[in-house]
């Protein structure tokens, strides 16, 4: 089945589901949707992101900008963990990665958007193979180079991403 025909569940704000809906017709600006997100931290402590790519088939809200290697809308019928294995094989190319539910929680986020998230992380290099599709490029950074970039340039980063690190930068095995 093609990515766009999956079904994923449309939430209201308390993160009860209302409704479901297929991949390809999410407006990820109005719906309130589960998404699942993968950091990616080095075995020597510092952060991998992602320049998140232009899209046409199913637009990103925040593309070329920096944020989570991974991430994806949980799909009607599956759980957080089942959709993070699906994102890590299907965007970072990683078959079986140990991934640890960091948190879970919605989000309202300062464009008055609204995101359900299921925030994992695993220790592991940037993958050398990935899904160009998905990914533009990595950039492997330092906690500290985190922090400067949100205070003096917010507007490079995901706003997802910068809630993310706000609520669990100190669970991140940093």
């Amino acid at each position: 089945m093609e990515h766009g025909a999956h079904l994923v569940d449309v939430l209201d704000k308390t993160g009860a589901i209302i409704s479901s809906k297929r991949r390809s017709d999410v407006d990820k600006s109005v719906d309130i949707y589960h998404g699942v997100y993968i950091f990616l931290i080095t075995p020597r402590g510092e952060v991998v992101l992602s320049t998140i790519p232009v899209r046409e088939d199913l637009p990103n809200l925040y593309a070329q900008r920096l944020g989570a290697p991974a991430a994806t809308i949980r799909r009607s019928g599956e759980t957080a963990e089942e959709a993070a294995d699906r994102c890590a094989t299907r965007e970072l190319f990683i078959d079986q990665l140990p991934l640890k539910l960091v948190g879970e929680k919605m989000y309202h986020l300062s464009s008055d958007r609204y995101v359900y998230a299921s925030v994992f992380c695993a220790i592991a290099e940037a993958p050398l193979n990935y899904s160009l599709i998905d990914i533009e490029s990595f950039l492997v950074v330092t906690p500290r180079e985190i922090d400067a970039m949100i205070e003096h340039h917010p507007e490079k980063i995901a706003e997802t991403f910068i809630a993310f690190w706000h609520d669990y930068r100190k669970k991140l095995p940093l």
